[in-house]
């Protein structure tokens, strides 16, 4: 039974565990789905997309740098007392006002001019984090001429009057950004902010981890990072014809004896393109992407896995254990154990449905035991001498069984057993268990054959291996000489050696007609010679003893245990010893036929 519990459970515990190993295997293809496409099949994909995302971060890098030049512009221009500055040309005036916005702002360079074009102030940071600011040198402001022009002529776009371009000066290209000065409606001069595109790219550089170069239209390159961080290192122009529609171009260079691959975008300012970027990779970093996806899928799959494995195992023992408690006290209650409760406490589904359970069993166990006691007053009816002596050993038996250890399902067993001991008197004629003499043979064969009635009675109800015991071997001694089936020790269970004991010492202790009841001095007297003669089990022999006194209580005190009183009072020493004295004709075996 144990094993088909311990299936049962299992059984409904991979019920529960089906789905999360199923999801688990889902994962496992996922991921092996995964590995092969991104890791294994997709290397080129990935590094293409790695391109192009360097090549999206370094534009946004230079467009925030163009922002920043807004911004200074914006902050000059709407700024009191530069207008009248430039109209009175003095360079002094216009660095009070314009060199803390720049230096405030990180601007590089800052150059004012006057309605004519005129550079009025100029000023540069020596180098990048320097808050040190000098003069640019006057030949420098030649190369910003056209696009001071522009500003000064008054000229807007769809996105307004400030423009950029990148100027090419000397050695260096900067990255300026531009924007009229007015008084009032009137023009009065213009501002720009420049970035050298070294230090730009070298910003940019830092945020996507890749090299940059920036190309002018003509594809010559004006500054890249291999130069700066590499010192002469050639980079080889693009072939800009290939910048149209579709697929952003790339191709393989060598720089600094390592093989790097470009990708080319154009460059935007303010919508317009003003030149051509490239990002670069070394090809090496596919390796070293590849080992580390590797890492990361096998970290992420099998924590993963661990996770589901482990919620699924803690879900499950949490939904089967209280399921395999009612499996259990299912099973119990089926073989006939009403006294099994699950003790399953929840406020879900289970715990009602095991609640519900324990008060149907609960109730069907009142109902049991009060139809069988019914069933057994009727037959203790038929003699007024021996009415309530079915119950009394039901209950006597529990008595002693407590006094054992024994549990719950067994104490149940003995109750029933001692309420049914009985039973088969049905068959005896009333003139036989009604005699008040002495016995015949052939009565006392009769008689002693309703242990067997009783388990023929019993047969269609399919009741307890462990209650039938009781029925059936209820008059059966340890040394043989019991019946109806003449059992030896070996062969008997503690619940007819339980059920033996109460039997006789109910029959001692109450009157009947051939003789008057027994005090409990006396019938425990007689029980024990009867273990001295191996008779009676003397273990349980013992127990009666413990609990003879507060059984003689009970027996005064509950109006369902009274049957005729015990002779000579209540007996109180539950301790003592045997009495070896002869009891008198009824200390024999002529008690057997009326027990």
């Amino acid at each position: 039974m144990a094993r088909l519990r311990r299936h049962l459970a299992a059984r409904i515990r991979w019920k529960i565990l089906g789905p999360y190993l199923l999801l688990s295997l889902l994962l496992a293809g996922l991921a092996t789905y995964l590995l092969t496409r991104v890791v294994s099949g997709s290397l080129e994909e990935r590094f293409v997309n790695q391109l192009a995302e360097s090549a999206r971060v370094a534009n946004d890098s230079i467009v925030r740098r163009e922002r920043d030049h807004l911004e200074v512009v914006r902050a000059v221009t709407f700024t009191e007392g530069i207008p009248a500055a430039i109209e009175d040309g003095s360079p002094a005036a216009l660095e009070q006002i314009v060199l803390p916005i720049a230096a405030n702002n990180g601007a590089e360079i800052i150059e004012v001019f006057d309605a004519t074009g005129t550079l009025r102030y100029s000023a540069a940071r020596s180098n990048e984090g320097s808050r040190d600011y000098a003069p640019v040198p006057d030949p420098l402001s030649a190369t910003r001429l056209p696009l001071v022009d522009q500003i000064l002529r008054g000229r807007s776009d769809a996105r307004g009057d400030k423009f950029t371009a990148i100027l090419a000066a000397g050695p260096d290209s900067i990255v300026f950004t531009g924007g009229p000065i007015r008084s009032g409606d009137q023009v009065v001069g213009a501002v720009i902010v420049g970035s050298r595109l070294g230090s730009l790219l070298l910003d940019a550089k830092r945020q996507v981890l890749a090299d940059i170069t920036v190309y002018d239209a003509a594809g010559t390159p004006l500054a890249s990072t291999f130069v700066i961080d590499r010192g002469n290192a050639i980079v080889q122009a693009p072939d800009l014809g290939r910048l149209g529609a579709g697929p952003a171009p790339r191709d393989t260079q060598l720089i600094a004896a390592r093989h790097y691959q470009f990708l080319y975008s154009p460059m935007y300012f303010r919508g317009e393109s003003i030149g051509v970027l490239s990002v670069a990779l070394p090809t090496s970093f596919v390796t070293s992407a590849d080992r580390s996806t590797q890492l990361q899928m096998a970290t992420l799959f099998g924590l993963a896995t661990i996770a589901v494995l482990l919620i699924g195992l803690l879900l499950a023992r949490l939904l089967t254990a209280p399921l395999t408690r009612l499996v259990r006290t299912a099973t119990a209650v089926a073989a006939g154990d009403l006294t099994a409760r699950s003790g399953v406490v929840s406020s879900d589904e289970i715990g009602t449905l095991a609640a519900t359970f324990d008060t149907m069993t609960e109730r069907l166990q009142r109902q049991h035991l009060g139809t069988i006691r019914a069933l057994v007053s009727a037959i203790d009816a038929r003699d007024p001498y021996t009415r309530g002596h079915s119950v009394r050993v039901g209950q006597l038996s529990v008595e002693i069984g407590h006094g054992l250890g024994l549990s719950e399902s067994q104490l149940q067993h003995l109750q029933v057993g001692g309420y049914l001991h009985d039973i088969g008197k049905i068959g005896v004629r009333d003139a036989i268990l009604l005699k008040p003499g002495s016995l015949t043979v052939e009565e006392r064969r009769l008689i002693e054959e309703h242990p067997r009635v009783g388990l023929e009675i019993l047969e269609p109800v399919l009741l307890p291996s462990e209650v039938l015991s009781v029925v059936g071997q209820h008059h059966e001694r340890l040394d043989g000489s019991g019946y109806p089936f003449a059992l030896s020790a070996e062969e008997l269970s503690i619940f007819p050696r339980v059920a033996a004991v109460a039997d006789v010492y109910d029959a001692l202790t109450t009157d009947r007609p051939y003789r008057g009841g027994l005090n409990a001095l006396e019938a425990l007297s007689i029980l024990g010679r009867e273990v001295e003669s191996g008779l009676l089990d003397p273990e349980v022999v013992a127990a009666m003893i413990r609990c003879a006194a507060l059984w003689e209580q009970r027996r005064r005190d509950d109006p369902q245990l009274k049957g005729l009183e015990p002779a000579g009072g209540l007996f109180l020493a539950t301790d003592a010893p045997w009495s070896p004295r002869d009891t008198g004709p009824h200390a024999g075996a002529e008690h057997d036929h009326v027990a």
